[in-house]
């Protein structure tokens, strides 16, 4: 096979954390390994103080935007299509594949960049949501322009039934990956054994509404009502973190509630620690975390929103109202209590990661750019 030169475009990469950079990252890491070229594009920010690898390429500057119940980037800059224009001719890209299809400002000006330069556009979308005031006064010029994509990927359902509402196009859904060797259980963990231990809790992510902490802070005095040396672990940063700190210490759960803080490469050690992981995000289009901690044998306690569903499967996690903290207590309470359901967990949850392991994503999506490409 001839390898291809791909441009994988990204609103949001590294020093930022979330979903689409972790994909972006290991896309293009698998794509490599493959034999094939892969550069990343994305945008100039102010946490990026480090040298960045020969592989990405910055155009324009990023800047940070409240928007669907948290926070989001655009990128700013003189010229941005045509700038984008002339960097894909020079690298003479086969493939440009944007990650966060028709969001602004990358998800635009990304597609019609190559659009002039004669390149085929793939476009993932990785969103999920209830309604689009934008996408509904927009939908014409956003439909002329998906038209001219050759390919649609969502990495949900719920993701492409978000953008079905408003748009048409031949839909796909390819699921977002997990590194399931580096993401493993511990020892103890990969045969479903849990030790004897004051119960660790572990809530992972951006600090930031959507991801709803505060509903875990809440429940926090049941839980510690029934388990009285039960530790939840926060681990993450953002906009909101000052005041989730507040709110602990206004609850009394002092000692009881630790703040790690920002955590990339130690994340699976957090995991491995944890006898219940719990995920009460409010939108989701996917979930990586979940995959995270199934991928390292962590029993799960969730949002019940359609993406976690899809997944973490009907029996693989235990999903609980959004926003209800008596529920979620109950819901946390009854699975420290469940050894055995947690030991079912921790072995299924793996089983689904390994369905969702990177090398075998990224032959789905190499299939995508085989066939437009021809």
């Amino acid at each position: 096979m001839t390898p291809l030169r791909v441009a994988l475009i990204a609103e949001d990469y590294y020093p930022q954390l979330g979903g689409v950079p972790e994909h972006v990252h290991h896309l293009a890491r698998e794509l490599d390994a493959l034999g094939h070229h892969a550069t990343i594009v994305t945008s100039h920010m102010r946490m990026n103080g480090d040298v960045d690898p020969p592989h990405v390429r910055r155009v324009g500057t990023s800047l940070v935007i409240y928007a669907n119940g948290g926070v989001a980037r655009i990128t700013v800059g003189w010229r941005l299509t045509a700038r984008l224009e002339a960097l894909f001719r020079k690298e003479r890209f086969d493939i440009v594949h944007v990650h966060g299809g028709l969001n602004p400002t990358l998800g635009i000006v990304a597609p019609r960049a190559a659009v002039r330069a004669g390149i085929p556009v793939v476009a993932t979308f990785h969103t999920w949501f209830p309604r689009s005031i934008a996408l509904r006064i927009l939908r014409r010029p956003f439909q002329r322009l998906l038209d001219r994509h050759a390919a649609t990927i969502a990495v949900s359902s719920a993701a492409q039934e978000a953008m079905a509402r408003y748009l048409t196009a031949p839909w796909e859904v390819i699921p977002n990956g997990v590194d399931t060797t580096f993401f493993r259980p511990g020892l103890g963990r990969a045969s479903g054994r849990f030790e004897q231990r004051p119960p660790q809790l572990l809530w992972l992510g951006r600090i930031e509404p959507r991801n709803d902490l505060g509903t875990v802070l809440a429940a926090m005095p049941s839980i510690l009502e029934r388990h009285p040396a039960a530790k939840l672990t926060v681990v993450g940063d953002g906009p909101w973190r000052a005041r989730m700190e507040r709110a602990a210490r206004r609850g009394g759960l002092g000692p009881s509630v630790h703040f790690a803080g920002y955590a990339n490469g130690d994340r699976p050690d957090y995991y491995r620690g944890a006898d219940v992981y719990v995920c009460p995000t409010k939108r989701a289009s996917f979930g990586v975390t979940l995959l995270e901690a199934m991928a390292c044998g962590t029993p799960l306690v969730v949002s019940d929103i359609p993406a976690f569903r899809d997944v973490a499967g009907q029996s693989h996690a235990m999903f609980v109202p959004p926003g209800d903290a008596d529920a979620w207590a109950r819901a946390v309470n009854a699975l420290i209590d469940d050894t055995d359901r947690r030991g079912t967990m921790a072995q299924e949850g793996r089983r689904i990661a390994e369905r969702h392991a990177w090398p075998l994503v990224a032959q789905r999506v190499l299939a995508v750019y085989r066939r437009v490409t021809g």
